[in-house]
């Protein structure tokens, strides 16, 4: 069995714990403008894989949640989500349901889908997620630099 010793946890932990004491505002304002970003890119990708389609008030139900901590491990976090009662509809596809469409709907569905009977699933927060990761974590080695620095002058 490996035994492994880690030096500086508890240094980090503390102050990690202290910035979050002492700066809960940039916290929080970090936080907010990373969610206002999340949510522009994931505006650019609804807009760009749905073009040409009518998705209702999908795309002006998109909002940013306020920052919160995570029960999980208490991490400061924050939520895009869409209000639009259709948005689960659109983003993770469903079964079409037959009102006694004819066999030339069927088909249409079938070439438009890939299938007759489901809806294609778009996935489109996930993927503005995706693609939002590497902007996030450079955004916050520079919010770690400008703590650091604070916690330098102080």
């Amino acid at each position: 069995m490996a035994l492994f010793e880690i030096e500086g946890l508890d240094e980090l932990t503390d102050t990690m714990t202290m910035v979050r004491e002492n700066y809960p505002k940039e916290i929080k304002r970090f936080m907010q403008k990373e969610g206002n970003k999340l949510k522009k890119k994931t505006l650019e990708t609804v807009q760009s894989s749905t073009l040409g389609k009518i998705t209702g008030n999908y795309e002006k139900g998109i909002k940013r949640g306020k920052p919160y901590k995570y029960d999980g491990n208490g991490a400061d976090s924050i939520r895009v989500y869409s209000n639009a009662p259709h948005a689960h509809l659109i983003e993770y596809g469903h079964e079409i349901v037959h009102s006694g469409g004819g066999k030339m709907k069927r088909e249409k569905r079938k070439e438009q889908y890939g299938t007759e009977n489901h809806t294609r699933a778009f996935q489109l927060f996930r993927r503005a997620a995706d693609e939002f990761e590497s902007t996030y974590e450079t955004d916050c080695e520079k919010f770690a630099l400008k703590i650091i620095e604070l916690l330098n002058r102080g």
